[in-house]
Formats: structure tokens, sequence, C-alpha cells
């Protein structure tokens, strides 16, 4: 228990008895558990507190990861106008922990009960011997202490109550499919004795359904080998509606099977209002079926249209909100629909005219395919971060909302863990007592390719590193070669991924960094010593640098403008970063030593990630048209872009060949298969130089060696399957 009702230290004043802190008489604006972290150092204070002790004392057995207790410490600071660096009030001891260093103030009206008493160890410990007389010389008493505590416990847990009432209660949590591989985006039929899903059977992706009594059998309801995905049943259980990835565009089947008809030229992931009356969608395709897919880039947007192909219309527009916009889900009374943006990740939701847009959640890591509880009050959806204040883990959330309005209510609550997968593709039953979603993981590695003096491949891939429940991720060569940094959660995973190092053949593997939100993107100086990396600070990002010798880290630009990629220029002296502007992704150059910014390229779809040439005279990018990619250079000072690739698939690019001739990037074509490929910038020659077949995995950021004698990527496979809650 608090054995003060106030603390006081410089122009601060936590007030315990209203559950707040004030800095120079202005109520700040810090979260629970963050308020509980400061009173736990203010009680412990002047000593190291480890960081397993900090987590412990104040998240007690909720499973927290240390990067949580640093975002909470920044929280902090930046509440408290303490400088890490030049620390007043909050010390960190670099790997360990922290240390309370402020004095509490000692004058007759800024002492608060806890300044003559001993210090404290721990949350929860009691007086030391003959702190007594402390208490006793103001009149109070342990057992009024701990009414008065209980007191406004009480009334804390009636005002949260009020503002966010109980989550839903699960009964029964079953598992419907038990497949080795991929089966997701389950539907429920207007009666919810059926699904319908989609699934590869050896032969691409097709859709499905099955009844949910015991010994229900799988009955294949397509086989046009056109990668039926996303499918959603009409509440008249008459139409399945779905996303046909080879063909594009959305289709209607009859839920008996038979011939389909296409609806839109574009879009994805379908969805029936209640009445049945339109179909909202996302204008996007899906990229990929990755247990961490985010599922709509910008400049994605929501759409509608009605069964019989009229009616249609834009519903969101680009940049607003910010990212790509997707996973649309109708309310109840068919005037509000709630979707998902993307790059930042949050639930939104708008009235059908487009008209009161609202952020239903905090900005999260990334957040999964929101629905409307059928009785319009709650809306669903998975996370592999939490919202709000809440720590952040793998599961299911809820947010309560307005019917009349769908504005939130609250902060979201957390319905479930997934015991480390990420819960997907979620759909409510008619009733509200059933909610069925895809449970995915992953495991996910880095392979190295040996290459020819010819750039062709000289042998079979090779295994570096190896994880189940986390990617291994961006890697990157130090101009010398000598040395991989790439992102992954290896030592424990689950966490958030950080910053690791290799030498080429995968020996030598540590760590880097700890504490750190995604996105990281290593990216190397020229020293071959140094590397530059952002850190997620919403809604902004960090920029670091880590030194791989010492492991010091030193901050280069704080709150920088929120950019989703970076890659430093060969000389250390500029940083090309995505940037998004009215909704469209463009290539923007940061000089490093002012900040300031220009824009590179005016696409108004897209052209990104950014990947300049050796001599750092060229820059290749992404560009997009509709559902595809291609890849194109232009000069790094700006100019007109080259096309080298055609509109073809997803062609993603990472990496350039140390003689300026090659860039190596992955495709993704017809059979949803991804693959490493190179493309001459002087022949425009384009070669395969793996060739996998899994409709279920996907290969990322190919990096090439300097010596050119291999090409490091990632190779990350999906499995999940179908599971339904039953709520009480």
């Amino acid at each position: 228990m608090h054995l003060a009702q106030v603390y006081r230290f410089d122009d601060v004043e936590i007030d315990l008895g209203n559950f707040r802190v004030l800095k120079a008489g202005r109520i700040l604006p810090v979260e629970p558990k963050a308020l509980n972290l400061l009173v736990f150092l203010v009680e412990n204070r002047g000593r190291l507190i480890e960081k397993r002790e900090l987590i412990d004392g104040v998240w007690g057995d909720a499973y927290v990861t240390e990067n949580v207790l640093t975002r909470a410490i920044g929280q902090l600071r930046k509440a408290l106008e303490d400088d890490a660096k030049d620390a007043r009030y909050i010390e960190t001891v670099p790997t360990r922990g922290y240390r309370f260093i402020a004095e509490l103030q000692e004058d007759g009206h800024g002492k608060g009960l806890g300044s003559a008493l001993p210090v404290s160890h721990g949350a929860t410990s009691v007086p030391a011997q003959g702190s007594k007389s402390h208490l006793r010389r103001y009149g109070i008493s342990v057992l009024g202490l701990v009414a008065a505590a209980s007191v406004v416990t009480i009334l804390f847990l009636l005002i949260r109550l009020r503002s966010n009432p109980p989550s839903f209660q699960v009964a029964t949590s079953t598992q419907i499919t038990a497949s080795t591989g991929l089966t997701f985006f389950p539907t429920f039929s207007p009666d919810a004795t059926e699904i319908a899903y989609c699934a590869d059977r050896g032969k691409g992706f097709e859709l499905f359904r099955r009844q949910l009594a015991p010994g229900g059998k799988e009955v294949q309801l397509t086989s046009d080998g056109e990668q039926n995905i996303e499918p959603a049943w009409s509440p008249d259980g008459s139409l399945i509606a779905y996303y046909a990835n080879r063909r594009g565009g959305i289709w209607l089947l009859p839920a008996l099977g038979g011939p389909a008809r296409r609806l839109t030229e574009f879009g994805s992931h379908p969805a029936w209002s209640r009445d049945g009356q339109w179909i909202a969608f996302q204008s996007s395709s899906m990229s990929d079926f990755g247990a961490d897919s985010m599922g709509a880039f910008p400049p994605s947007t929501i759409w509608v249209i009605h069964p019989d192909g009229t009616g249609v219309k834009q519903i969101t527009q680009p940049g607003k909100p910010l990212g790509g916009h997707g996973a649309p889900s109708w309310s109840p009374d068919s005037r509000h629909i709630v979707f998902v943006s993307q790059g930042p990740s949050a639930v939104w939701s708008t009235a059908v005219d487009g008209t009161g847009l609202a952020r239903l959640t905090d900005l999260g890591y990334f957040i999964y395919d929101p629905v409307y509880a059928p009785d319009g009050n709650s809306i669903f959806y998975g996370a592999d971060a939490a919202s709000g204040n809440m720590e952040p883990t793998l599961g299911l959330f809820q947010v309560r909302v307005s019917p009349d309005t769908s504005a939130a209510l609250g902060d979201p609550v957390r319905v479930m863990d997934s015991n480390g997968f990420n819960i997907k593709n979620l759909a409510f039953s008619a009733d509200g007592k059933k909610l069925i979603y895809a449970a995915l993981g992953m495991t996910s590695r880095l392979e190295s390719l040996p290459l020819s003096k010819t750039s062709d491949p000289a042998g079979e891939p090779v295994e570096l590193t190896n994880s189940v429940g986390c990617r291994n991720s961006e890697p990157s060569f130090s101009p010398d070669g000598n040395h991989i940094a790439f992102e992954s959660c290896l030592s424990r995973p689950g966490m958030t991924a950080q910053i690791w190092m290799m030498s080429p053949d995968g020996s030598n593997l540590h760590q880097l960094t700890l504490g750190h939100d995604p996105m990281l993107t290593p990216t190397w100086y020229p020293d071959s010593r140094h590397i530059l990396f952002a850190s997620l600070v919403r809604p902004t990002v960090d920029l670091l640098l880590v030194d791989t010798e010492t492991l010091q880290e030193k901050t280069v630009d704080k709150n920088a403008v929120r950019f989703s990629r970076i890659e430093l220029s060969p000389d250390g002296a500029q940083l090309a970063v995505n940037l998004q502007t009215d909704g469209v992704v463009n290539v923007w150059i940061m000089d490093m030593a002012s900040g300031n910014l220009r824009q590179l390229t005016f696409e108004k779809e897209m052209a990104g990630f950014p990947e300049w040439s050796p001599d750092g005279k060229f820059m290749a990018v992404e560009l997009q048209r509709g559902a595809d990619n291609s890849i194109g250079i232009l000069p790094s000072g700006g100019g007109p872009i080259e096309q080298l690739t055609p509109y073809h698939g997803r062609q993603w690019l990472h990496s350039w060949s140390s003689d300026g001739d090659r860039i190596y990037y992955v495709k993704q074509v017809e059979d949803l298969s991804w693959n490493v490929w190179s493309v001459s910038r002087s022949t425009r020659v384009e070669k395969q130089l793996t060739h996998y077949s899994r409709t279920n995995a996907f290969v990322r950021y190919p990096a090439v060696s300097p010596r050119g004698n291999q090409v490091v990527y990632e190779y990350t496979e999906t499995t999940g399957n179908i599971w339904m809650l039953q709520f009480k």
C-alpha cells in the first residue's frame, strides 16, 4: 500500500487520493500503469530498481515485455519534461533498470507523508520497524489508511466500469478445422449452422463450406484455380461474396455452388450490410497471407456497392485517416462502417455517407479485421499490441461503442489472449452468441543463396536463422560485407522484434538493441560499425544509432515525421524515407545534418521503399499501378523515373549489386508464390533466383553481399486454422 496521499518533488505533485499527477498545477496526461510506475519509483527512491522488479511490482502476474516498461518510462519522461541524457527525476542504469533521483520536498506544505518514512522496497511493502511513530505523528492509523485506499480503489473501479462495461465472457473455445497448412477467412451462414472459408488443398486457394454439427463434412464450392479467398455469406443465405485473387475484383457465388458472376473490377474483402442491400469492400487487394500481414496498403479506401452492381460509391478518402483503409464491417443498423487503417494501425468508424469519421483505438502496431457485435454496442478485433493503456500482447480485444454514433465509450479491453497466434478474420453469428476467427502462426528464417560470378544461383539455399512466432526480417549487409544486421525476436518469441547481427555464414549471432518498439529497418553507416534504425513513438518515430561494438545507443532525431521506411545514402549524409501525403506514399530525402526534407518522387498511387545505388547517384523505387507493381530508378537528385520491369504482379525491391547493375527484389505472380528475382539495369533482363511454390509462404528483403557471393532473404511460412468462441 502507499504510505502517502501526496508526493511532491520539484514542481510535480503526485496526488494518490485523486489518482493523478500534476506539474506546475497542470494535470498531466499519464496512463494509469505509468502513474503506478512513477509511484513505485518514488517509493523506492534512491536505489537501482531492476527491470524485472519494476515489471513484477507494477504489472504483477500479467505477461509484460520490457518494451512495455520502456514505453511507460518514456511516457513519464515526456510528461514530466525529463531528459534521459540529463535526468532530473528518472535515471537510466544501462541494461539493468532505473533509479528515481529527485528529492521529495521537505517544506511545510510540500512534504508528503511518505517523505518522512523509510524508503520502501516494493509496491506492497509494509513500514519498516519503528515507522508507527511517524503514523501517530499525523494522527493516522494503518487501518484508516487501508480503509481510505479501499474507498479510492472502489470509486476508481466504479468509474472504470461505467465508462468501460465488462467484456464478453468466453464460455467455450473450439477448434473447427485441423489443417497442417492454411485455412482461414471463415464466415457464418445466417442460421449459424454452417461456415464457409478458404483453404489450399494442394491446388491453390478455393472456397469450402461445412456444417458445424459433429461429423460435418467439408464441401468444395469453387475449383477454378483463381485463388479464391475472403468469403462473406449474404444475410439471406443465398450468395457468398468473395475475392478472386488471380482474376481480381469481387465475385458473387450461389451458396450451394455454381457459376459465379463478377461484381467489381477491383477491390477485396467484401462485407454485407445486415439488410443485404449493400456490400462494402476495400479498394486494394490483399498482398500476402502472412500472420502479421497488414492487408491494406495506402492509398486503399473503403467503397460500397449494391449486390446488383449499381450504386458504387467511395466512402473514405486517401489520407483521411492516414494509412491504407481495409477490412470493413457494417453496424447492425447499416448506418455505419468500421474499418482498420494500416500504417499507422487503428480502428475507425464512419457513417455510410463518409461523415463522422472517428478513431476508436489508439494507434497500435498491427490491428486486424474489426467487426461489430450484432447488438451494435461493441466492436471486436484482433491485435498483436493493445491499444490505450493496456500492455502489448497477441489476443482478441473489445471496445464499447455508441449504437447511435459508433463513437468509442471507453478504452479497449482484452477478451482473450491467443497463446502466441494472431487472431484474424473475425465473424459473428447473427445472434451474437458465437464468434469465429482464424488463428494464424508463423515460422520464419533467414536463408542464404550462394551466387556465381554471373549472379546466377550457385547452389541451394542455406538456413542461417530460424524461429517460431516471430519474423526474421530486413537483412542488411554492412558496407565491408563482414556483418548482417536484421530484425528478430529470436531470444524470446512474442516479444517486440529487436536488431540482431551475425556473420554472413550465420555465426557470431548476437542481439544489438533492447526495449524498442518497431519499426526498426536497420541501415548501415559507411564505417560498417554503426547502424541507424527507427523506433516507433506513436504517432511519430525516433531515429537512433547503435554502435555494434559497444552496444551504446544515441538519439539522432527525436519525434521525426512519421515515415515508414528509412535507407541511408552510401556516404551517410542523406536519408531516403517513405512518407505519406494525402494518403499517397512517395520518397522524400532528409539531410542528416540539418534534418530538412525534400520530396523526390511525385507519383499519384505510390513510389516508395527507396534503395540507393552503391555510388549514391540513383535511387531504385517500387511503383504501383492498381494491384500491380514495377521496379523503377531515377537520379537521386530528382528527375523522371525509368521503369525497369513491367507492371505485373507484386514486385518489392530491397538491394543493389555492388557494381550498380543489378537490383534484387521479390515477386509474386498469379499462382501466389513469392520468389527472389533480379533485374539488370543495363539489359533489362530479369532472373528468377529461387523457386518456392507454397501459397502460404513468402520471401522478403533480398540483400546481396557487397562481395557478390550470396543473397540473404527472409522466408516465412504461415499456418492456421479456424476456431469458434461461444459466449456466456
